[in-house]
């Protein structure tokens, strides 16, 4: 009986937001819906007075109407006491539908304003944020939410209203009694309450545990062919054999001390029965307390139980939502670190002449410099390649000509106009991109030239195939255009999937192409197949190729060079070539080790 067992591993810390912060923060979720509340409040009365009149009912068939020999009285009781049942159930069900569907319609809004909100971030952001992570944790806290609004607050503000009803109705009763009882059960409430806060961090050792098992299967089944080959089969069996016993030894124990504490959480509910029997039965031979009193105890007695054992579960429920609060929160509270201008405008011109990096600097956090004070024209129509060892920094330019980041100093300029002058989504439409990487999305060959969006036309993804020259692709294809395509376009190869890519760059017909590595994952014999594509990839646009065979840039009108970010050596490949410096050791080395190939 654990709420939202956390299958996700240790809670991540968060700024703790006090709690009048955090009911301030809740609070506005719910006013689009105080009707609905205020409606799901009533029922919840309703439910309440009706669970608690049935013991009133049977105390008085048993006080009254059974001495009295009272048919009709007792056959009315009877008639009450079904009617109170179908009215409760009634109403507890229209409840549940509706703070049900209250929590569906906060989380999805919450789901959405998170997920947009994260993409609307910078990469700095996922720098220090595992993307992969991040999704999944948000996803856990704001279930776990869901479970809150919808579930967990309504039971625990029910089992208030039923412990304050069941409470006043028996100190209405006899007082003494009442107080006999609830002095009992007090030892008991704070047993139960430690207990779970016990059983809670064991069970978080064990899934720990489960955490190691699961990560070192998935690790080792990858790596079979090399344990077989290194014979290490037998060594990794028993490495699993040691986490699994580990496991088993503290799983077991944890068991046996749950068992035991919930037998005897039981026994003592019966203890309380058997006390309420033993005082009631002094009283009824007195004719202090009736028979029907006397049941009305024994009844309401066993409804404490639950309510109490509850709260111990659902106030630190509570608690871990109010933590996963936090964290959707500070999600929602973390500014772009690449922030839309106030005065951006959505207008950039077509006939731009020279776009500028002046004196650019560019540090990532925690991190040193990755650009030092670059400056460089781009010119319209030209193309120009950066190379270097990793780690120049000619990735930083390209992440921050795409406004991924912003310069720590300098400014990026378009005719002399900074670019953050124009609205980022703008921007990034004029701007292609191909990574070294290959990424397709679940769908068809049609949707990922799209990239999902319905408003491109269907002659534009032509006009993009036929220019990377993709013809032959189409043709071998079953479905042509509507073939679904595997996991990763598995189904498609290495070349197809990159033709795939070079089109989907110019389906929006962009003024500046930017190719970051774009054929470095495919074979030289392949990427020489691909090189008549690539020319009509770049004909006609102007181009920014990240290269690391400098073989492909040789034609580039400008190659600029850097190391450890700076700019140390620009001008075509005859210029560099014959300067001497790195930009020639660097093209010796790679046609040494190619001719050697």
């Amino acid at each position: 009986m654990h709420w939202d067992e956390d299958i996700h591993g240790d809670e991540q810390e968060a700024k703790r937001l006090p709690l009048r912060a955090m009911i301030r923060r809740i609070l506005p979720l719910f006013r689009p819906h105080r009707q609905r509340l205020a409606g799901a409040a009533l029922l919840m009365f309703i439910t309440a007075a009706a669970e608690l009149a049935g013991p009133l009912i049977v105390r008085h068939v048993l006080d009254v109407d059974i001495p009295a020999e009272d048919g009709g009285g007792l056959l009315r009781r009877g008639l009450l006491y079904i009617a109170l049942y179908a009215l409760g159930m009634g109403a507890a069900y229209i409840q549940v539908v509706i703070v049900s569907r209250i929590g569906l319609l906060i989380i999805t809004e919450l789901r959405e304003q998170t997920f947009s909100h994260i993409m609307g971030l910078s990469l700095a952001y996922f720098d220090r944020n595992s993307p992969g992570v991040l999704m999944a944790r948000v996803e856990s806290d704001i279930e776990r939410l869901r479970h809150l609004f919808s579930d967990v607050a309504l039971a625990l503000v029910r089992n208030i209203v039923l412990l304050g009803g069941t409470i006043t109705v028996m100190l209405a009763a006899d007082a003494r009694v009442t107080l006999s009882i609830i002095i009992m059960m007090s030892p008991l409430v704070f047993a139960t309450y430690f207990f779970l806060r016990y059983i809670r961090r064991a069970f978080r050792t064990v899934r720990k545990l489960y955490a190691r098992i699961s990560a070192f299967l998935t690790e080792y089944v990858q790596s079979i062919p090399i344990l077989q080959i290194f014979g290490y089969t037998e060594t990794a069996q028993m490495n699993l054999m040691r986490l699994n016993r580990d496991k088993y030894s503290k799983e077991i124990r944890i068991y046996f001390r749950e068992y035991a504490f919930w037998g005897a959480f039981s026994s003592a509910e019966i203890a309380a029965v058997m006390v309420i029997i033993y005082i009631g039965a002094r009283h009824t031979f007195g004719v202090t307390m009736t028979v029907g009193t006397l049941v009305l105890f024994i009844e309401y007695t066993r409804r404490l139980f639950w309510p109490l054992l509850m709260f111990s579960e659902q106030l630190d429920f509570i608690q871990r939502a109010f933590a996963s609060a936090d964290r959707v929160f500070a999600i929602l509270d973390t500014p772009s670190r690449t922030p839309e201008w106030k005065d951006a405008v959505p207008d950039i011109p077509t006939d731009w002449k020279v776009l500028a990096f002046e004196n650019v600097t560019f540090q990532y956090d925690g991190g040193t410099r990755a650009l030092d004070n670059v400056s460089f024209d781009l010119r319209h129509g030209e193309r120009v390649a950066l190379v270097g060892l990793s780690g120049g920094g000619k990735t930083t330019v390209t992440n921050l000509l795409l406004r991924f980041y912003e310069p720590t100093d300098g400014r990026i300029t378009l005719d002399g106009v900074d670019i953050r002058h124009f609205r980022q989504k703008e921007w990034r439409r004029r701007i292609g991109l191909v990574l070294q990487d290959i990424h397709l999305f679940p769908g068809n060959l049609t949707d990922n030239l799209k990239v999902l969006r319905e408003e491109i036309p269907d002659e534009a993804i032509t006009r993009a195939l036929e220019i990377v020259q993709a013809g032959r692709m189409i043709e071998r294809l079953p479905d042509g255009y509507n073939t679904e395509l595997s996991e990763g376009g598995a189904n498609l190869s290495m070349g197809e999937r990159q033709l795939l890519c070079f089109a989907r760059a110019i389906v929006n017909n962009p003024d500046i192409l930017i190719l970051d590595e774009a054929t470095s994952s495919v074979d030289p014999v392949t990427e020489g197949r691909l090189q008549d594509a690539l020319d009509g990839l770049l004909a006609g646009r102007t181009s920014l190729i990240v290269a690391h065979r400098l073989s492909t840039v040789t034609g580039a009108d400008r190659i600029l060079v850097l190391h450890e970010g700076q700019l140390i050596e620009e001008g075509d490949h005859d210029e560099l070539y014959a300067q001497d410096g790195m930009y020639r050791d660097l093209f010796d080395l790679q046609f040494a080790a190619q001719a050697t190939e």
